[in-house]
């Protein structure tokens, strides 16, 4: 129970009288933490721009998949009856549609996914790599 309480300021070398000699020591040691801080800031700043562009690429390839999926894909229904003009009862005519149509533009649609998919895939998994490889 009688033991020293600990002091947060450790006092390393007695006190003297040679406030310029002191003074030069605190700015030696400033400039070291200085610089110390400086080299985190490098590292900060290139890890940063590192992850920042393989986010952009990795959003690059989720807008170009976008993109090319909504320019390939067809519209739904809801947009098909939006955009079309009304026809008049006249001029309508009974086409049937043939369900071979509906096959190939299903296959269509599932072999544009599949590829557009598979490209985004192989560009994660390369970047991935890419990434492991720098560490």
């Amino acid at each position: 129970m009688s033991s020293s309480p600990e002091s947060s300021v450790k006092i390393t070398k007695p006190f003297s009288s040679d406030t310029d000699q002191e003074k030069k020591e605190l700015l030696q040691d400033a400039d070291l933490y200085k610089d110390k801080l400086e080299l985190q800031w490098s590292d900060l700043k290139k890890d940063a721009t590192e992850y920042g562009k393989q986010a952009l690429v990795i959003g690059g390839v989720l807008a170009t998949t976008f993109l090319v999926m909504n320019a390939v894909l067809p519209k739904s229904k809801k947009d098909k009856e939006k955009s079309e003009e009304p026809i008049i009862p006249a001029q309508k005519s009974k086409i049937p549609k043939k369900k071979t149509q509906f096959a190939v533009g299903q296959a269509v649609q599932s072999l544009a996914w599949t590829l557009a998919v598979g490209w985004a895939r192989q560009k994660l998994k390369h970047l991935i790599a890419d990434e492991r490889k720098t560490e």
